[in-house]
């Protein structure tokens, strides 16, 4: 019900369409239910040899032919008019409903902070995206047919008591069983299908893995391996909706069952007044055609029930994305700030992802406005951490980070980020053109404004070179480019960005020699004049920082210049010397 009641409000802004929907169903209902006077009227004609009092003739053929062609007619004309008219405006709300959720859910996402895609897997929001946000629309349809549906059952009830009350009550005396059986079934189809759409969930992330990853498939020949596990699950899936498939299947059979039994305890009971002068035949006849006219809407709702037992739990995963908030978003009192200066200071930090170990301890560091500062320190050290804890990816649960004097916490988050330019080990591009991807650092660039950044980066003659320019695709997350054509189309887009504050991880660890040199020379243009954190597994780049923060197990364990931390001969002078391939210095920090 709950499920029901939200999807009652994703329907309720357009109040003006939903009235249409009922008042054209209850027309619809009328008419419907009309034909069983049309059959009252006809039979009486022919049982009496007359026509009606209401008709304007004294002929029997032509009441008849009037009864059955005109106002049997006009009832025919009106059901097929009201049926076209429920069919769009029930089409119109269920797509128009799954646009808004779309919209909505996707909005929705992109307010969420970095940690809730780090805890959720992206082949389940896709399988919600996709397989489930489909049966959304599927359950909007048909919760425009349940609320229809029953009003052609309200209204034949009432035709049904107009007619005869008692055979009424007769021919409804099994339903309260029904409804117990036909709840006890949906319950199950419920469960059943809920389960097939996580086992279709986790059968979507299967597949989006070995894609991701087929050239680690293929270069350790664990082809059968995967084939297996992904047909595995689909064969989970294809017994859990078998599962509900079989209580489905229970349904309609068994309200067939009821209504012909109804049906013939009617014509029974019935059929022994008429016999004893207790009910005329046009009577007999009448209810029990419009009984016939009810069975066809009963079917479509019972149909209509099972069908929503089977799509509900897909509408509740996609309402469940809704229940995610984000664990960073703007105070009341967040300000907008113009451009930053660039200070950036951590006071007595300390930070762990959800659910796991303390990845930063007490950091206490200030950066100069303009300086570059690197940071070193084995895998897992808290480098990443510290860098995203400056964007604001994270808020860390204890202590203060400010930049030029102001909490993060109390700066808008728009205009945190405006100040801010990343470049990662992950140069991601857009599938669209170089152009527009160089664009993304600031909507609104001049072509010209694009080309000076890209010549800063290094890339400009390289692009004009392809054979369409800047307007040249560069494929699915660039793969149509070079690692390192990539990388210098994401540095030109943070140099287009200009921003004060310059975040660089692992920006060259991916590279080959003469890609890293070109990288690095469009880096130190980049860096000009600009606070920059230099993340870096390679040494040897980072030799000219103005100041370089070696990190072990979340701590800041010294600092200095290259020059300084070689001469302390400590775990930089270790990590130097194992790559500039010399021997390992001695010492008591020989090891990281």
């Amino acid at each position: 019900m709950n499920t029901l009641v939200r999807m009652f409000k994703l329907v309720r802004p357009y109040p003006g369409r939903l009235a249409w929907l009922l008042i054209v169903g209850l027309t619809f209902s009328g008419f419907h239910m009309s034909f069983a006077y049309v059959t009252k009227y006809a039979i009486g004609v022919l049982e009496e040899g007359r026509p009606p009092a209401w008709l304007p003739t004294e002929s029997a053929s032509t009441a008849l032919g009037l009864i059955i062609f005109v106002v049997g007619g006009l009832l025919l004309v009106g059901q097929c008019a009201t049926m076209y008219l429920r069919r769009y405006l029930r089409s119109w709300l269920s797509r128009r409903v799954v646009i808004d959720t779309q919209k909505a859910v996707g909005a929705h996402l992109l307010s969420l902070d970095l940690g809730y895609f780090q805890r959720a897997r992206s082949g389940d929001l896709v399988s919600r995206m996709t397989n489930d946000m489909r049966m959304l629309s599927r359950t909007v349809s048909l919760f425009g047919q349940l609320l229809t549906g029953p009003l052609t059952l309200l209204v034949g009830v009432g035709v049904l008591v107009h007619m005869d009350w008692q055979l009424t009550l007769i021919n409804l005396v099994a339903a309260p069983l029904v409804l117990v059986i036909i709840a006890q079934l949906s319950r199950k189809m419920r469960r059943a299908a809920k389960r097939a759409f996580e086992k279709q969930a986790d059968a979507t992330s299967a597949l989006m893995q070995f894609l991701s990853g087929i050239r680690t498939v293929k270069a350790f020949q664990r082809e059968d391996e995967e084939r297996g596990r992904f047909a595995g699950l689909l064969d989970r899936v294809f017994g859990l909706g078998m599962k509900g498939a079989r209580a489905r299947a229970r349904v309609r059979p068994l309200v067939q069952f009821m209504a012909g039994m109804g049906a013939m305890l009617v014509l029974f009971i019935g059929g022994r007044w008429v016999l004893l002068d207790k009910m005329e035949l046009q009577e007999l006849v009448a209810f029990l055609t419009a009984l016939g006219l009810m069975y066809q809407p009963a079917k479509d709702v019972s149909h209509a029930n099972t069908e929503v037992q089977e799509t509900l739990p897909a509408a509740e995963r996609v309402f469940e994305i809704f229940h995610a908030r984000p664990g960073v978003h703007d105070a009341p009192h967040a300000r907008d700030l113009d451009r930053f200066r660039g200070e950036i200071r951590f006071e007595h930090v300390t930070f762990a992802y959800e659910g796991g170990p303390t990845v930063l301890h007490d950091v206490d560091l200030t950066i100069r406005a303009g300086e570059r500062v690197a940071l070193v320190g084995p895998s897992g050290a808290g480098k990443s951490t510290l860098a995203d804890l400056v964007a604001r990816f994270h808020d860390p649960p204890q202590g203060r980070i400010a930049v030029d004097g102001h909490d993060l916490r109390e700066v808008s988050l728009k205009s945190l980020l405006a100040n801010i330019a990343i470049v990662s080990q992950d140069p991601f591009l857009f599938h669209t053109t170089i152009r527009e991807n160089i664009a993304y650092g600031r909507p609104g660039a001049t072509d010209l404004d694009i080309e000076a950044a890209a010549h800063a980066a290094g890339i400009h003659d390289e692009i004009l070179a392809l054979p369409e320019g800047y307007e040249t695709n560069v494929g699915e997350r660039g793969d149509l480019l070079s690692g390192g054509q990539r990388q210098r189309i994401c540095i030109a887009r943070a140099l287009l960005k200009n921003a004060p504050i310059l975040i660089l991880d692992e920006a060259t660890s991916a590279l080959d020699t003469e890609n890293e040199r070109l990288v690095q020379a469009a880096l130190d243009r980049l860096m000009e004049n600009r606070t920059s954190i230099v993340i870096a597994h390679r040494l040897s780049t980072i030799r000219h920082a103005d100041r370089v923060l070696v990190l072990e197990g979340g701590r800041i364990t010294a600092h200095g210049t290259h020059d300084e931390l070689l001469a302390q001969n400590g775990t930089y002078a270790y990590l130097w010397a194992l790559q500039a391939g010399g021997p390992a210095p001695p010492g008591p920090a020989r090891q990281p």
